[in-house]
Parts: structure tokens; C-alpha cells; sequence
């Protein structure tokens, strides 16, 4: 992370201490969000410069590319896909982050739990059933008639 782009960005878009004490539920202080900003501390922690790069891009919309290595421009167009999340803790995981995460490590959860491999199981079965039913493929049966 850089801490002068971090600085400009907070600046720029006029992020207080106070917004980031709010928005990280107090993983970061207002004072010392406002340190960070005003130049009053040259070498935050890490923990410090990950939670502030992660509530600019999530709450402030600022491309984390650019926070990183300073390419494309500060600030991301509005997409509307991007509001999917689920924020624990004051950290905000884009849903596509969430799924990739459980593609790359199904076979640990599933191991953790055989309820959850029968759920996602069962929900495959059924759309995989609704496309054939789509298709022409498979006929409908009394229970399928009335879902639709």
C-alpha cells in the first residue's frame, strides 16, 4: 500500500476519522485514521493501511489497483454489481470474492459438513431438473407445475 496515495484519496474525497471509526466498527480509531491522513504518522501499521484501503474501495469506491501501484485512475465507475457484499467486522467481501473463495475450498467445507454438501447438491440437482423441464427434455411433474 502506498500511504501518500491512501493520504491523497482520503483528502480528495474529504473522509474523516470519525466516517472511518464508523465504517470499521473500531477496528481503527478517529485519531488515528486522522494521524494517518494529516501526515502525523509516517509508518502506520499494516493492519492500519488494510483496513483504510479496503473501506476507500468499498465505501468510497477509490480502484484498490490504484491504491496498490498507482495505475488507472483513483476513482472506479459506479457499478451497481459491486453492491453485493456481505461486511463482517467493518470489512466488506464482494460476493463474487465469497464464492470464489468457496469454489477454491468446497471439498474443506464440505468436509466440515455433510448437511452443507447435501444442499448444494440438492440445489444443483433442481436447477439442473428446471433446464431440462426448459428444454423440453424432461416433463414436468405435478410438484414442478405448481413452483411455476
Amino acid at each position: 500500500m502506498n500511504i501518500n496515495r491512501i493520504r491523497k484519496a482520503m483528502k480528495e474525497l474529504d473522509v474523516s476519522g470519525y466516517k472511518i471509526q464508523q465504517v470499521s466498527n473500531g477496528l481503527l480509531s478517529q485519531v488515528s485514521a486522522d494521524k494517518i491522513k494529516n501526515s502525523v504518522i509516517d509508518n502506520p501499521r499494516e493492519k492500519s493501511l488494510k483496513v483504510l484501503t479496503d473501506i476507500l474501495c468499498t465505501e468510497f469506491n477509490v480502484s484498490r489497483e490504484w491504491l496498490t501501484d498507482g495505475t488507472g485512475e483513483m476513482l472506479l465507475e459506479s457499478n451497481d454489481s459491486k453492491d453485493m457484499f456481505i461486511e463482517k467486522l467493518g470489512v466488506r467481501f464482494e460476493l463474487i470474492e465469497l464464492v470464489d473463495h468457496f469454489v477454491k475450498n468446497k471439498e474443506d467445507y464440505y468436509k466440515k459438513s455433510e448437511y452443507l454438501k447435501l444442499f448444494i447438491d440438492n440445489l444443483a440437482e433442481q436447477k439442473i431438473r428446471q433446464r431440462l423441464i426448459e428444454f423440453g427434455i424432461v416433463q414436468p411433474q405435478a410438484k414442478d407445475k405448481d413452483s411455476d
